[in-house]
């Protein structure tokens, strides 16, 4: 065993044991090359109190944790999957700063746009360029100064999500994309664009975009939560329910403004991100069924709720493992015989964008001047970077393969819609970290046993810490009182961790969230 000393403010000291990191001595130099954080008890400083507005819009009363963490710059905190190496959640600028593209003459302003923008601008800019009823949701505002309606409104908008897209790869892999590359040079590019959220999650991330408000609005929180009532972990939209939203997105806005007369298509390598985007389809109250689905399965095929959407028929052949049989279940020297394995080569990018156009292709979108709208959700260079990083051929290869397949939706869109007549709108929902050195790369299963010995033996309290993207412990309060402690001590004693550069409660983020604007 190895032997940690925890010094914690008003707190006795105690020893503990993991590989993951050591405890922070108060007066010691750090090992880390960032500066050391202000105990939780001092003045924030404007960095913290930036990390706890960011927790703030993201919480939500009951799908939110208890307990919230900031890894210093340049740690990462993740999971022994090997397909998840490689962990985004941070408000570090590798999980923050994201493309945004508008591309699609006469509609946009060419040029390259110094304003700071988010993701919950990307709804109402589109809102107001098509003529869509605004929420009283909305927290973003329109980019007016990038857009312009005096040719009229397209007749298709396309919203394309890049997931785990950090900006800079459109300099650091331009050589593998052309067409992005040229998109970015002839569109309006907003190079300050940042998320305002934690955690920096697919989840939250595409429901951000597509309702344009914040998770304290729409409710989706984290990927992964633990359900106080059942006792039990569950995804966001779990049974693939899209209910759980509670704000309207812009496809539900234009579905109830159109009657239904608008073509709506949702599309994405998860439900998480698909639902986000779309909306809730004809579970919403007065609303139609639009066309939906998402990657899933044993064999890697497509699924949908029927109850809320229609699944197009053009996505009947295409089928996960009849590609990686087809090559024998190896791609770039890695195994990819199954539906998660898949997901993490190019092959699975061209898979997921020759599906999109094929339901595209099958639809009705174009044919008439009510402006339809597709929401799409590409997960390639999300899969490739958790297992491969931003700096592998792997991921290189995908971004080269979403390139080719970009060129092809633009083609097919301009054959739908008519020279001239269609937007493409290219984002991402969060990035992703490069490869940390050595010493730190930390895990869940190792700041566990670091809480439990301190304050629970028995090992009780943490209701369920599983998803590292999340940033999040779900505590039992009530068994942690009862031991004689409180949240506080326990965040101090997680941000005395040297990985570890703030950790807040759940009254901290509460009462930062009092004092936001909207």
């Amino acid at each position: 065993m190895c032997r940690l000393l925890v010094v914690v403010l008003a707190l006795v000291a105690g020893s503990a044991c993991a590989s993951g990191g050591t405890a922070r001595p108060p007066a010691a130099a750090t090992s880390r090359t960032q500066p050391t954080p202000a105990p939780p008890s001092d003045t924030a400083s404007p960095l913290r109190q930036r990390w706890l507005d960011m927790f703030a819009r993201g919480y939500f009363p009951g799908r939110s944790g208890q307990l919230y963490l900031v890894p210093r710059e340049g740690d990462i905190i993740t999971e022994r999957d090997p397909l998840y190496a490689f962990m985004h959640g941070s408000p570090w600028d590798y999980d923050t700063r994201i493309p945004l593209l508008f591309y699609g003459a006469p509609f946009v302003k060419a040029g390259q746009w110094q304003d700071a923008a988010a993701q919950q601008d990307i709804a109402p800019t589109v809102g107001a360029l098509i003529g869509a009823p605004a929420p009283a949701t909305y927290t973003g505002r329109p980019l007016a100064n990038a857009l312009t309606t005096a040719m009229g409104r397209p007749r298709v908008v396309s919203v394309i999500v890049l997931d785990a897209m950090r900006a800079d790869y459109f300099d650091q892999h331009a050589s593998v994309m052309p067409t992005l590359s040229r998109m970015r040079r002839e569109g309006a590019w907003f190079g300050e664009t940042r998320t305002t959220v934690l955690p920096t999650v697919t989840g939250v991330g595409h429901a951000t975009i597509g309702t344009g408000t914040d998770p304290r609005f729409h409710g989706i929180t984290v990927n992964n939560l633990f359900n106080r009532a059942t006792g039990k972990v569950q995804p966001a939209y779990d049974g693939l329910d899209p209910q759980e939203l509670m704000a309207l997105t812009l496809g539900d806005s234009w579905n109830l403004a159109t009657n239904g007369g608008a073509v709506i298509i949702g599309q994405g390598g998860a439900m998480r991100a698909t639902a986000g985007l779309v909306g809730r389809g004809s579970c919403l109250v007065g609303a139609r069924k639009v066309i939906a689905a998402s990657y899933g399965g044993a064999d890697g095929g497509w699924e949908t709720n029927p109850n809320c959407y229609n699944m197009s028929e053009a996505l009947k052949p295409f089928v996960g493992r009849k590609v990686w049989e087809a090559v024998g279940g190896t791609h770039m020297g890695h195994d990819i015989a199954s539906a998660t394995k898949f997901r993490a080569s190019s092959l699975f990018q061209r898979f997921e964008a020759e599906a999109l156009m094929a339901v595209v292709n099958a639809s009705t979108v174009g044919a008439d001047d009510i402006t339809d709208l597709i929401f799409v959700n590409m997960k390639g260079p999300d899969y490739a970077a958790h297992m491969h990083g931003p700096d592998s051929p792997e991921l290189r290869e995908t971004l080269a393969e979403l390139d080719r397949q970009m060129t092809l939706y633009l083609a097919l869109i301009e054959k739908k819609a008519g020279p001239g007549r269609s937007l493409t709108v290219v984002t991402a929902d969060h990035g992703t970290p490069g490869e940390p050195l050595p010493g730190r790369r930390h895990y869940t299963d190792e700041i566990i046993p670091l809480v439990n010995q301190r304050f629970d033996p028995e090992g009780k309290i943490i209701q369920y810490y599983g998803d590292a993207a999340n940033n999040q412990l779900f505590i039992d309060t009530a068994r942690l009182r009862s031991l004689g402690f409180t949240l506080k001590d326990v965040a101090a004693m997680l941000e005395a961790l040297d990985f570890l550069a703030a950790a807040f409660t759940e009254d901290e983020v509460r009462a930062a969230q009092a004092a936001l604007r909207r």
